[in-house]
């Protein structure tokens, strides 16, 4: 099997470690952490950032969507998509580099996924939806047909978007939303319908 790296010694490591190994294509032989706390995780040495591993195989395990994208430019090297066995990922969607894709989502057909994005346990991404880099759609959240949503982009736990809806850069959609407007660059919505609470 072929080695592979995780960055980041966060909680959203431990599911991202189990993910890769019941693949059985890649051996995690290191965390890596720029200030680490512990020695291990799921019995992989948890190291200190070092230029030595830089334009290694890594998979960035952080949940930060802004931590991501500053590690994406710092480490460099080849970047794989983890998809979990028990994901539907249709023929003629699309996925970039570095995303990983958890147990029980969906991507729907024609879906086009930007780099470095995660799709959490149970999210839906329905046909047609176009997702920009470095977005995080959180579980149990449902993003429907048509959507587009902008770089950096946080989808909150169970929100769902209605068809259409275009969601700007780096705009906050809160736990449990329904969003039936367009929401701009750098919003933070919440609530049923979401109403923009910070601007």
């Amino acid at each position: 099997m072929k080695e592979i790296q995780i960055y980041g010694s966060g909680g959203h490591s431990y599911a991202v470690i189990e993910l890769i190994r019941s693949l059985n294509k890649y051996t995690p032989v290191r965390v890596i952490d720029d200030s680490p706390k512990i020695d291990a995780i799921l019995d992989v040495p948890v190291c200190k950032f070092s230029e030595s591993f830089i334009n290694q195989s890594t998979v960035i395990s952080i949940g930060s969507n802004k931590a991501r994208k500053k590690i994406s430019k710092k480490i460099k090297g080849n970047f794989p998509t983890f998809t979990h066995k028990s994901a539907v990922v249709y023929p003629s969607a699309r996925i970039g580099v570095g995303c990983v894709v958890f147990p029980n989502s969906v991507v729907d057909a024609d879906v086009s996924i930007g780099d470095f994005c995660i799709i959490n346990n149970n999210a839906t991404v329905s046909h047609n939806a176009r997702i920009g880099d470095f977005v995080h759609i959180a579980i149990q959240a449902s993003v429907a047909g048509g959507v587009q949503i902008g770089e950096g982009t946080i989808v909150g736990a169970g929100s769902v978007i209605l068809p259409e809806i275009k969601i700007g850069k780096w705009a906050t959609i809160g736990a449990g939303a329904i969003v039936t407007k367009d929401v701009p660059d750098n919003a933070m919505v919440y609530g049923n319908p979401a109403k923009i609470i910070r601007n």
